[in-house]
């Protein structure tokens, strides 16, 4: 579907207006910001989960206790 700003601009040009500078100008401004806003919303998520990795591979994870019923040779 169109972007409401790329409507402006189509509907601007049948309309007959010469200039879609401003029109153009406000569409590209509106796609750069949340393609920035995207691209931090990736980074974001990148970063926390490595940092969540390393605080796995530094040894904090608790290991599991297994329940073993078994006595070994023992009475």
């Amino acid at each position: 579907m169109a972007s409401p700003a790329s409507l402006d601009i189509v509907n601007a040009l049948f309309a007959g207006q010469k200039d879609l500078s401003d029109l153009v100008n406000v569409a590209m401004h509106d796609k750069a910001l949340e393609a920035i806003q995207q691209k931090k919303h990736e980074v974001g998520k990148q970063f926390f989960n490595s940092s969540e990795e390393e605080e796995e591979e530094d040894g904090e994870e608790q290991p599991s206790e297994e329940n073993d019923e078994t006595d070994h040779g023992e009475d």
